[in-house]
């Protein structure tokens, strides 16, 4: 008798226990957040950097992205993505409040991040000085009171140090139709206009002659392979009798895209009648025109 009753005591004391830690672990209060920027990812819906000689803006529709500043063009996706996430998760150190923001950098400082959201929303962050002691940055919310700390590698992945920064978060696709997809390459220069196309079999032929799956293979890749090798924002030019014209097509859609030069060692993309400045070298096009000249001679 005895036995049981100590038995039903421990079950009593066990349930007070576990009943406890269920209370505590409902009731307990979740650690603050440190996060600096209040718009959460999904509802984030652009970007702007702003430094005293450089802007870039980039804007989120789904799951695509743009630039839209300092030029128009397609932002490439991971780049993007990654930024918006290093915003939505940029946390502070420490905060305190000072009135005297000229300390900091923060009275007048040009590099500021804007993050707006879908529903209309705005958040400014101004960035100021390095702090003297620790690898952390200086911090403020426009239409805030707090000063905050943050380590500087979270706010350098935000910094725009030349025009390279702008040709990281491009999409560098100069063509988009898969290799599997094309039949028909167009090739047009100060001499003529050539193609080469896909027969009734299958077959890649050029003036009506089968061309060996060697070389239209190794053509074929260095089109969908080209990339840009660097950019020169909005320049354009009117080109040289050494530029020309490479269209490709499915059957259904044609990509044409001018390689302009006016000094035959780079070549400016034009692509839908739009030049924002991305070229690429003659050395990196050697390859394509070695290939093009031994099949279209």
């Amino acid at each position: 008798m005895k036995t049981f009753r100590n038995t039903i005591i421990m079950f009593v004391i066990l349930g007070i226990f576990v009943g406890y830690y269920y209370y505590s672990k409902a009731t307990k209060k979740p650690a603050p957040s440190t996060n600096i920027i209040s718009i959460s990812k999904n509802k984030l819906s652009s970007i702007d950097i702003k430094d005293s000689n450089n802007e870039m803006a980039i804007v989120k529709n789904g799951s695509t992205y743009k630039i839209i500043k300092p030029i128009s063009y397609a932002a490439d996706s991971t780049y993007a993505n990654d930024l918006f996430n290093s915003l939505t998760q940029l946390k502070y150190n420490r905060k305190f409040t000072d009135t005297d923001l000229k300390k900091y950098g923060l009275d007048k400082s040009n590099f500021i991040i804007t993050a707006s959201s879908s529903n209309g929303n705005t958040e400014e962050l101004i960035v100021g000085n390095k702090s003297p002691v620790g690898n952390s940055y200086y911090a403020k919310l426009s239409n805030s009171q707090y000063i905050y700390v943050v380590d500087a590698s979270s706010i350098e992945n935000f910094q725009l140090t030349s025009s390279d920064t702008l040709f990281n978060y491009l999409n560098k696709d100069i063509y988009t139709i898969s290799k599997d997809k094309i039949s028909k390459v167009t090739y047009t220069d100060s001499s003529g206009t050539r193609y080469m196309e896909k027969n009734k079999s299958g077959k890649w032929a050029y003036n009506g002659k089968e061309i060996s799956s060697d070389k239209s293979e190794s053509l074929l890749n260095d089109i969908v392979l080209l990339s840009p090798t660097g950019i020169d924002p909005n320049k354009k030019i009117s080109g040289n009798s050494s530029s020309f014209t490479l269209t490709i097509s499915d059957g259904s859609k044609n990509e044409e895209v001018k390689f302009l030069t006016n000094d035959n060692n780079n070549y400016y993309i034009q692509k839908n009648n739009n030049q924002i400045g991305l070229y690429i070298t003659k050395d990196q096009l050697s390859s394509l025109m070695n290939d093009i000249k031994s099949i279209m001679k």
